[in-house]
């Protein structure tokens, strides 16, 4: 019987993938039901065993496990291809996407020794960095940007709950592949509000 970490692995690596197949599908002319109806068949498939293991196992053997805030991110892009979920602003999106951005480049630098100080620490329990997180949480719901707030908690219950194998807090925060996604989503969006101001002149 796999363990929950595996099947929250397997699924998040299955759902990332299952998105893009939407993404690449939206930039060709298809009806909306087809690329929904292609992104489902991808899931399941990458779900099915391959030499004893899902399809999906092999890409998390590469990627590894993928965060909480990464799997939420996938399932609100999911209910928004479904129509289940309004699109933000663009700038709350902008505000939304610089919080992983700050947290990357924070912890990356500084976990591979561009400082004396591993930032990487801060995830095993430091009192005050869970009371940023908590404020963060708490400014995310004042700003009406409900996926920063959601995040983080889900984020912090999962690893109280000691869901994945990890005990540090970063690797349900943060993972590499958001932070790169978020980078090019925080430049998307400034692009789309200065032509936006553009326009409105």
């Amino acid at each position: 019987m796999p363990s929950f970490t595996d099947l929250t692995g397997l699924a998040g690596i299955a759902l990332a993938l299952a998105a893009l197949c939407a993404l690449v599908l939206r930039r060709v002319p298809v009806a909306q039901r087809v690329a929904a109806s292609a992104a489902g068949f991808v899931f399941v498939l990458l779900l099915l065993p391959l030499a004893e293991l899902p399809l999906a196992a092999y890409v998390r053997g590469m990627t590894g496990d993928l965060s909480i805030s990464t799997l939420l991110l996938l399932a609100y892009a999911a209910a928004q291809q479904a129509g289940g979920w309004p699109p933000q602003d663009v700038p709350r999106r902008i505000g939304a996407w610089l919080l992983p951005v700050l947290a990357a480049a924070v912890l990356y630098p500084l976990a591979l020794g561009a400082a004396p100080y591993d930032s990487y620490r801060w995830g095993y329990g430091e009192p005050w960095f869970l009371a940023l997180l908590l404020a963060l949480a708490v400014a995310g719901t004042a700003l009406r940007m409900p996926l920063v707030a959601v995040s983080i908690s889900l984020a912090v219950l999962a690893w109280g709950l000691g869901w994945y194998e990890s005990g540090n807090l970063w690797d349900y925060l943060i993972d590499p592949l958001l932070a790169i996604y978020a980078v090019f989503s925080c430049l998307s969006a400034c692009f789309a509000l200065h032509r936006s101001r553009q326009l409105s002149r």
